[in-house]
């Protein structure tokens, strides 16, 4: 349900509460509260708080209450604000009662920051949760209409955000010049490589009123995908980071990974090793597992156009023969990893445990899509004349491999079958119920995962689509309304829904019994008037020992 008033009403809040604030709050540092307040991964006993403030020593408060006023003071406590972490703080709050909500604000001398909201998980019982799912915001592409829409939402419990957060990529490249969106010039203009840079782009991203106000009314978990880091990031490099020039990989993540974990309001990894897997429990519904697919564990991608292309391209050659090998003798390999034999392991004991506390669902939050949706025949007739070649490229190519039986997508789970058959087994055997987030394509695919047994679904998938970045539509030109969607799901009987076309984000409601999901698209996100979102909903079943049902209408 929307709530159009909440903005005002904690406005004005903010104005009573700076009307009244405590007087030793005059002893703070005199400063500026410059981009908002946020909250981030909820437990039954507390919660992270963040703001960035600038002036003084940066020595500010900060209390969470029961009430707007301010008037039952549940904790408060002082925090730092500090030039060495782009002037961000951050607070760890503990001792606050489960499942239910606070009001939270921070103090200095000058005045209070703006009041937010946020809320505890369950500690047991906990008979529904609804989650905004989120993934891949462009800036320079357009408006953040989703998470507007979003914060105005009542009945968001939790925000899940699956990564490109931001975008590392330099200006006028990713959109080019002549499609970015007016006014949304993003900051540096140069590619992200020192932690400057990266806290630059993140100023810029949260100057959107928006996202300030997605983060200051609902508590939002977050995980990383590549372009928080740098594209097609893995743990032994990128092809988009070009060595003397940018420095050192190794440097250049710890910069990234600096920036992030300063800016999001997640708790900083005990080890130097910049771990974000982690998870978070929601009474006994639910058990949310935050995974890193994309740095930690990760081997390099494979790429066809300079392993299997050219091989084809020989004459003589029996495409599906060299298709047979090349799937045997690299696609195949077991050692191949997508989270890394630790992050695995750990992976599948949180399941199990989760299995056995009797929480219903296991849901999997974590960066690229799971199932490996083939490029049906013809795909490539909906490309315009004047394409660009590396797009025509990549879904002719995405035909040739798909008709071989190959992977089209080597940049998700099906560029690594083995870590993915791992994965889903797990799903399989140590979960109850399990249900896959994702994000990465700027498509949303949603669908059932079969167990490798067959007599079952492993988990089932919600791979959202982008809150920005465009997807298919952008070079498929030539398609008729639904004709993507269309095509794409003959090809493909394993999914239940796509949609190629447009931006948005997910709402997933979980009861004991049931989840029933939202696919929320809104039809322009270059105009900075938001329309109504076009709502798809499906819905899916749990059992008590064979796994969640299909999804359905």
């Amino acid at each position: 349900m929307l709530h159009t008033t909440r903005r005002s009403l904690l406005a004005a809040a903010s104005l009573t509460a700076a009307l009244a604030r405590p007087a030793w709050a005059q002893s703070l540092s005199q400063g500026l509260f410059t981009h908002g307040v946020a909250s981030g991964d909820p437990l039954p006993d507390g919660v992270i708080l963040w703001t960035r403030f600038v002036g003084g020593d940066g020595r500010i408060a900060w209390e969470v209450a029961e009430d707007e006023a301010f008037t039952h003071v549940a904790a408060r406590g002082e925090a730092q604000a500090s030039p060495a972490n782009d002037y961000c703080a951050k607070v760890d709050v503990r001792g606050l009662s489960p499942g239910r909500r606070y009001f939270y604000r921070f103090l200095s001398a000058a005045g209070p920051s703006f009041t937010g909201l946020t809320r505890t998980a369950p500690a047991r019982g906990g008979e529904a949760l609804k989650i905004a799912l989120f993934s891949c915001a462009n800036f320079a592409y357009g408006y953040f209409h989703a998470y507007g829409h979003a914060a105005r939402r009542d009945d968001i419990d939790l925000v899940l955000h699956v990564g490109d957060y931001i975008y590392e990529i330099q200006r006028g490249s990713y959109p080019s010049a002549s499609e970015t969106v007016p006014g949304r010039t993003i900051e540096p203009y140069n590619e992200l490589v020192s932690v400057s840079d990266y806290y630059q782009r993140y100023q810029t991203y949260h100057t959107d009123p928006d996202l300030l106000e997605l983060r200051r009314v609902k508590p939002i978990s977050v995980v990383w995908d590549d372009h928080e880091l740098v594209n097609d990031a893995s743990r032994e490099g990128s092809r988009d980071h070009q060595y003397p020039t940018e420095g050192a990989y190794a440097d250049r993540i710890a910069a990234a990974a600096k920036a992030y974990f300063d800016w999001m309001p997640m708790r900083r990894p005990d080890a130097r090793t910049p771990r974000i897997y982690r998870t978070l429990d929601w009474g006994d519904l639910a058990r949310i597992v935050l995974l890193d697919t994309r740095f930690i564990g990760r081997d390099a991608q494979i790429d066809y156009r300079n392993t299997l292309i050219p091989r084809l391209a020989q004459g003589g050659v029996d495409a599906r023969q060299a298709a047979a090998a090349f799937r045997a003798g690299v696609l195949d390999n077991p050692n191949r990893s997508m989270l890394g034999a630790e992050q695995e392991r750990w992976f599948s004991a949180a399941l199990a445990d989760s299995k056995r506390r009797g929480q219903a669902w296991q849901i999997v939050a974590q960066q690229v899509v799971v199932s490996d949706p083939a490029a049906p025949a013809g795909l490539s007739r909906l490309l315009p004349p004047d394409v660009a070649p590396g797009s025509r490229q990549w879904f002719t190519a995405g035909e040739q491999m798909s008709a071989l039986g190959l992977p089209w997508n080597l940049d998700a789970w099906g560029g690594y079958p083995a870590a993915r058959a791992r994965f889903l087994e797990a799903c399989a055997t140590q979960a109850s119920n399990a249900i896959v987030l994702g994000g990465d394509s700027h498509n949303c695919w949603v669908g059932n995962l079969p167990a490798a047994s067959g007599s079952r679904l492993a988990a089932l998938e919600f791979a959202g689509g982008s809150v920005s970045s465009p997807g298919f539509e952008r070079s498929l030109t030539a398609a008729q309304p639904g004709e993507r969607e269309a095509m794409m799901r003959s090809a493909n009987p394993g999914l239940a829904f796509c949609d190629l076309t447009k931006r948005g984000y997910a709402a997933l409601s979980f009861t004991r019994d049931a989840c029933e999901a939202e696919w929320l698209a809104f039809a322009d996100v270059r105009s900075p008037a938001a329309n109504e979102p076009a709502v798809t909903r499906l819905r899916t079943a749990a059992s008590a020992s064979g796994g969640p049902g299909a999804w359905s209408a």
